[in-house]
């Protein structure tokens, strides 16, 4: 497998921190969405895991172009691209079943709202159906902070209890209403099928495995430091949230998979992150590249479909309890994706 230095160096130091190998040994995984951020940072730390520990873990990573190989895989016996929608033809047993796969993008939201929701929705259905072929099969659902809705500015940091409304009449709404609605299907089939899935809701997931020309604010910030040129934002930047370092996300993913309880939820976040939009604008420039400014554009709000401003912290103590936390502070996110770019 070919990984860049600095990526060697962060995920050997999380896969030393954790002892993952010991439940993947001999074992087949199921990645679905397997060249999106999440699904290529599990299959690389799969792949470095076997290196590093002398274990044998066995991947099906289900994509939409699977002759398509990625350049980072080189000689792999260890992993097989499949077509996305035939997971369920698989002969062989499969013990893991992360499903990440799910449209992803403002743009993309507001222009395909339809597509988007079945996809999530569809898309889960089918994992639930090979875990269900797969009997003890352990799945996880990748959900998203957002089935929260839009709590109020002075809300508390929010428990996997909190019930987020949403409004149906948006169509940026498509996203989280998929997410709470495949959500619904995981939890109903632990209960009618005894399906033994577990659900994460992570927050913003940021650093090393991102692509340089993503549309999100927080790598425009990236774009910016790098080529040296100012900041300009289209909203007021008062949206206030948290982020998580990518490697934080993966144990967070390895760890409900594991050892969480079957038909529960788990938030995902790092609380030490809870900024604004603004101030982590203000602090990157500043701490980073003080020679470019923050400027104020008009703003596109309505048109690229960006969520209303909203202010969100999740409670992480019940994750947290299974023996996981985050080490990946917003520096260090900057810091290794300034390093990688550059």
């Amino acid at each position: 497998m070919k990984l860049t230095e600095l990526e060697k160096r962060e995920i050997s130091t999380y896969i030393s921190r954790n002892d993952f190998y010991s439940y993947l040994d001999n074992k087949t995984v199921l990645i679905t969405g397997a060249k999106g951020l999440i699904g290529s940072g599990l299959i690389k730390w799969i792949l470095l895991q076997n290196e590093m520990k002398g274990v044998k873990t066995k991947v099906y990573a289900s994509t939409r172009n699977p002759e398509d190989i990625p350049e980072y895989i080189e000689n792999e016996d260890n992993i097989i691209y499949i077509q996305y929608g035939t997971e369920n033809d698989l002969d062989e047993r499969i013990d893991y079943i992360i499903h990440t796969a799910s449209p992803m993008g403002n743009k993309n939201h507001m222009q395909y709202p339809v597509e988007t929701f079945k996809t999530n929705v569809e898309g889960t259905q089918m994992a639930l159906n090979v875990a269900s072929k797969n009997k003890g099969c352990s799945m996880i659902y990748l959900s998203s902070e957002e089935v929260y809705g839009l709590p109020a500015d002075d809300t508390p940091a929010i428990s996997e209890d909190m019930v987020g409304a949403i409004d149906s009449l948006n169509l940026r709404s498509c996203y989280p209403l998929g997410k709470k609605a495949a959500e619904f299907l995981c939890y109903a089939s632990s209960e009618e099928y005894d399906i033994n899935v577990k659900i994460i809701r992570m927050t913003v997931i940021q650093g090393l495995f991102q692509k340089y020309d993503e549309a999100r604010v927080v790598n425009e910030l990236v774009r910016c430091v790098v080529e040296n040129k100012d900041f300009v934002m289209r909203t007021d930047g008062m949206t206030k949230k948290c982020m998580l370092y990518s490697l934080d996300a993966f144990a967070g993913i390895f760890t409900v998979l594991f050892k969480g309880e079957k038909g529960q939820a788990y938030n995902a976040s790092n609380p030490e992150t809870f900024i604004t939009v603004r101030d982590l604008a203000h602090h990157v420039v500043e701490r980073f590249n003080p020679n470019i400014k923050v400027v104020f554009g008009e703003s596109t709000k309505k048109e690229e479909g960006f969520l209303p401003h909203r202010t969100l912290v999740q409670d992480c103590s019940k994750l947290m309890e299974l023996g996981w936390k985050p080490y990946g502070s917003l520096d260090h996110i900057y810091e290794v994706d300034i390093e990688r770019f550059k």
